[in-house]
Formats: C-alpha cells, structure tokens, sequence
C-alpha cells in the first residue's frame, strides 16, 4: 500500500476529507471530542498557520488518508509551534504518521531558519492518554512527556452552592468593549504558566472573541475601581453539542492579576458561571487544567464540583 501514497499540498478545500479522518480517529479511539468541518477550517485559517509552507496531505489514489499543518506561536525566546496531524486508522495506513511528523520536523526547522535564524526551537504535541496509537507514534518520533494536564467535568444538574464575593469586586457580564483589558489580563496571568506565550490581538480573537465557538453572554468579568482583574471566559463546540445531543459549556480560560489571586475573585467567578450554564440548560461544564499549575487552579474546579475524566500529556521535542 505504501508504494501507492501520494504527497501534496493541504489547502481549506481539504476541510471536508480531513473531517471525516477525525471522525475515524474517534471512532477507533474515542476522546469524547468531535470536530465539525467548520471547526477543521477554523484550525486550518489560524494566525500562525501556513499551510503553503507547512501542510501535507497524503493520498491513497484520490482519497485523502493523512494530514498535517503546523502552527507556530507568537515569536518569543524560542521559536515553538503545534503540529496539528491526523492519519486515518486500519493496517493499510501504517507508517504515515512517522512520515507526515518527518515531513513537519523539516519543514519546522526551515520556518525556523527562516523567520527566526538563532532561536531555539521546540515542537509540541498534545496526546490523549486514550489515544495509544498516537503516544506510540510520538515515543518513538523521539518525543518526551514535559507536563500531564487534566479534563474535567461538572455535572450541571447537581446544585451549585453560592460562593461569597468579595465586597469592592464588581462581577458583570463579559462585552466586546471588555476584550483588550481581558487580553492584557491574561497576558499578565499566564505569565507564570508553563509553556505560555503572550498572545497578540489577531491570535486572542482568533481563538475568542471572533470565534463562533466563544459565547459572551456566559463569561464573565471581575472589577476593581472600574478595572478587570479576573475573567471567565466560556465555549461551546456546536459539532459536539449535535454529537451528544446536549449542551457542554467549555471553561475555555481562566485568568486572574497576581495582585488578586487568594481573594477568591476566580471562584466567584466561576460559581457566576456555572449558574448562568445551569440556568441556560447546558448539562455540563468542562475544562482543561495543568495538573502542576502553579497557581491551584485543579483545587478550585473540583471545590467547584468538577471531577477528572481524564488525562492528557504533552509531548515536546527541541531542535
């Protein structure tokens, strides 16, 4: 079968096939994740993606059994970048994850070269422990386990208890007049996180507030003296929602100023909004968190009520 595969470029008009892939993907090795074709194109249009200078597509005649794109972050102290990759599941595809990750490798180090010739340079790949194939492929890419994050989820049905707030701390609904002070915030509270880089204003509202999965009228926002100190910011992929047959509110980010970290604002916040989920009939609430963050945040959620589901890692490599 291999010497029947064809490489070319990837292109949007890819979106549907690569769907589909993803769907396989699910099905052979679930993660409770589903991805519509418009969330597919929305990853392939990202700032930081390229796919002229980074997308592979591999074909088995004219059908479309693996792909692959890079997303590189914001320039920083090194050069970093996401691959995104997917090959279609069954005997006859083996070996195209190693040759699509070979061909991302390449093209990292030459984007690298290219745009910042001196940095250092590192991949990341997110693997869910329920993926084994993929924790294989990336063992023996030579990449290694850097951090373990955990999924969590909250039942929407169970009660969620009021929590005090502070007294000067006003708590409103998040508004698109609110973004550069939310994005400022978030800048400064991730600065401390692992693997975090400060996120201009095209990435920021790539991934929220132009983003047709970001609903503003479930986040919400902590004010001091008229200032934002504290934010919740909430999803829903609609491809899942279709999939499951109900409502899951994503806790897509977190984000609190040091100078009010300990004061409970976080906490407010997130009660606020879990009530607003409960309220507008979503079934659950869920999130990602940093099993070693340096800030708590795990003890918070599951004060909040949220339980792990499950376990995911990120694998890196440096060049």
């Amino acid at each position: 079968m291999a010497d029947t595969l064809t490489e070319r470029g990837l292109t949007v008009a890819d979106a549907p096939a690569i769907t589909e892939v993803l769907a396989a993907m699910e099905a052979a090795e679930p993660i409770d994740e589903t991805l519509g074709e418009s969330d597919v194109i929305e990853e392939m249009t990202a700032p930081g993606v390229d796919l002229g200078r980074s997308g592979i597509a591999v074909l088995d005649g004219d059908r479309l059994v693996g792909f692959g794109w890079l997303r590189v972050s914001a320039v920083s102290a090194s050069w970093k970048a996401l691959p995104w990759a997917g090959v279609l599941p069954g005997d006859d595809f083996i070996g195209i994850g190693r040759r699509i990750i070979a061909h991302l490798e390449a093209r990292a180090t030459a984007i690298r070269d290219a745009d910042a010739p001196g940095l250092p340079g590192e991949l990341k790949i997110w693997v869910e422990e329920t993926r084994p194939t993929t924790a294989e492929l990336v063992e023996l890419m030579g990449y290694e386990i850097w951090r373990y994050f955990f999924r969590m989820r909250r039942d929407l049905s169970e009660p969620v208890p009021a929590t005090a707030e502070p007294d000067d701390v006003q708590i409103r609904r998040y508004r698109p007049d609110d973004d550069d002070a939310v994005l400022a915030v978030s800048n400064e509270s991730f600065g401390d996180h692992w693997g975090s880089t400060p996120m201009d204003r095209e990435r920021w509202r790539a991934e929220f507030a132009h983003s047709p999965s970001f609903r503003p009228e479930l986040s919400y926002l902590a004010l001091l003296d008229g200032e934002v100190v504290s934010f919740v910011l909430t999803s829903e992929f609609e491809a899942d929602t279709e999939h499951r047959g109900y409502s899951t509110g994503y806790i897509a980010r977190v984000g609190s100023l040091r100078s009010v970290r300990g004061r409970g604002i976080a906490s407010a916040l997130l009660t606020r909004t879990l009530q607003a989920l409960a309220k507008a009939g979503y079934r659950y609430a869920e999130l990602g968190v940093d099993a070693d963050s340096p800030t708590g945040a795990g003890r918070i959620y599951q004060r909040a009520g949220f339980t792990s589901i499950g376990r995911s890692f990120v694998a890196g490599k440096h060049f």
